[in-house]
């Protein structure tokens, strides 16, 4: 299954938009207004919470879905 990602753009305040991810789960996370990049927080694929040392490099730990490609 193909992950489809839906930004909800947050107030221009903000460093980062909200990032949902549809896969085989629900994943979501944040899309930083600078760079582009993706954190993961929550992984689409196999639905495990990101290790917090992982979020920033945008790939799930557990499984190695990458949310920067």
């Amino acid at each position: 299954m193909e992950t489809t990602y839906e930004i909800i753009k947050t107030h221009d305040d903000h460093d980062s938009d909200d990032v949902v991810m549809h896969g085989k789960f629900k994943g979501f996370g944040y899309k930083g207004k600078k760079d582009g990049k993706i954190g993961l927080i929550r992984c689409p694929e196999c639905g495990q919470e990101n290790y917090s040392l992982a979020v920033a490099k945008g790939q799930c730990c557990w499984c190695g879905f990458k949310a920067n490609l």
